[in-house]
């Protein structure tokens, strides 16, 4: 197995050279763990609250509102040109958020009212966030040339992940220390918005993007759909629509086969190591070291391979961690199955962005990304609703059987399709 060299020197070079897009990844990356700190808190303190049940449904619903508006948050990027001094701006709007926020949070016991109107705050600063991410998507094509993206996208998304697990860590042991000291935690979210705005106010560079909205423009459903609409014919002209859909129906499948397997280690000693919290902490750990591997590795064979083909053997791979778990076998199984899943999805991401970088123009690419990541979000609880229909319905060894045979069938469905469009595009 022949692995290529170099890679990590020319990253370290291209952050040396480029400061500008040192401090932007150093910027999304303290507001990502600004982010992540605050939902793992608002689960905690819904479960302090009286009506607990209700509580912990409307933060479990406000964390996927963001990404649902991810489409419309691109449309309304297009008329931003200045786009650096308006992310200044919405930090600075964090920042005073969570600073209101602590006051708020003095008593962690609150009537229903008060805690919506926290939540809608929350929800409003992740909001704020992924506006700021989409006004920063196409610097990732005037920022950084051709040959670099591949390394500078494999970063992002390892930094991606970090930033979420940072700030669940720190926002639990800070619970863990202080019970019920909401209000300070606040304020500490306010300090890793304040630590990306300075990020921000360090970078000396040309923000200028093609807009195709003027600013006087107002927001208009009509238009946003036409967009949309134009987004994804050029989508399909570029033909990267394969790719989106069989990503789309593979994580359907791997879904289904989390929940399975969160619901067997309860019940199934053989799937856990130690406690059930500490094997979740495995899981993660597993999901990012394979994170890790998959984006900074280069292996030569894998070069070749389409992104139909690597979609095939990650699908491949949950094949085997899905069957070990239908056969009872001990848990090391799936987590060997799993990590070349893990792998082989992190090799593709930023392969498969850097592509599309490549290929669609500048003033498409927000809404084209948007788009990407509206579907594959749909996908989760699409996933998880299937799964949970078949635990009610069936024992959870027929699930798992279903399961595997779903995986299986995508396989065979996946291929068939591949190769149609194969013959068909050339």
């Amino acid at each position: 197995m022949n692995l290529k060299r170099g890679t990590n020197a020319k990253l370290i070079g291209v952050l040396r050279k480029k400061k500008h897009v040192r401090y932007l990844l150093c910027a999304k990356f303290v507001n990502r763990i600004g982010s992540a700190l605050y939902n793992l808190a608002l689960l905690t303190l819904a479960a302090k609250q009286t009506y607990s049940t209700l509580a912990i449904s409307l933060v479990k619903l406000g964390e996927n509102l963001p990404g649902l508006l991810d489409p419309v948050l691109a449309y309304m990027t297009d008329r931003e040109t200045k786009r650096l001094k308006k992310a200044a701006l919405l930090n600075i709007a964090q920042i005073l958020l969570y600073f209101m926020l602590a006051f708020l949070l003095l008593k962690y016991q609150m009537p229903l009212a008060l805690f919506v109107f926290i939540l809608l705050a929350n929800v409003l600063s992740d909001l704020l966030d992924s506006y700021m991410g989409k006004m920063f998507t196409p610097f990732s094509k005037t920022w950084i040339d051709q040959s670099e993206r591949r390394e500078i996208s494999s970063l992002d998304i390892v930094l991606f992940s970090l930033s979420i697990i940072i700030g669940q860590l720190v926002g639990a042991q800070w619970l863990v220390i202080y019970p019920n000291n909401f209000w300070g935690l606040a304020l500490l979210n306010a300090v890793t918005f304040a630590l990306s705005l300075f990020f921000l106010k360090k970078i000396k560079f040309d923000d200028t993007v093609k807009t195709v909205m003027s600013a006087k423009n107002h927001f208009s459903v009509t238009d946003f759909l036409q967009k949309m609409r134009l987004a994804y014919s050029h989508m399909q002209q570029k033909h990267v629509l394969q790719t989106m859909w069989l990503l789309t129906f593979v994580k359907v499948i791997a879904l289904g086969y989390g929940l399975l397997l969160n619901v067997a280690m309860v019940s199934t000693s053989n799937l856990r190591f130690g406690s059930y919290s500490q094997t979740l902490v495995v899981l993660q750990l597993t999901s990012f070291i394979g994170l890790i591997l998959g984006s900074f590795l280069r292996f030569n064979w894998l070069e070749k391979l389409s992104y139909g083909q690597l979609i095939m053997l990650a699908n491949g791979a949950l094949v085997f961690a899905i069957g070990s778990c239908f056969l009872g076998l001990p848990l090391g199984y799936t987590l060997f199955f799993k990590l070349i899943g893990v792998i082989l999805s992190g090799y593709m991401t930023p392969k498969y962005y850097t592509d599309l970088l490549q290929v669609i123009d500048e003033e498409q690419l927000t809404r084209v990304d948007s788009l990407i990541n509206f579907v594959l979000l749909i996908s989760s609880p699409l996933g998880i609703l299937l799964t949970t229909i078949c635990l009610q319905l069936f024992s959870l060894k027929t699930s798992w059987l279903l399961e595997l045979g779903a995986a299986l069938l995508f396989i065979i469905v996946g291929e068939i399709v591949i190769y149609r469009n194969k013959r068909r595009y050339g």
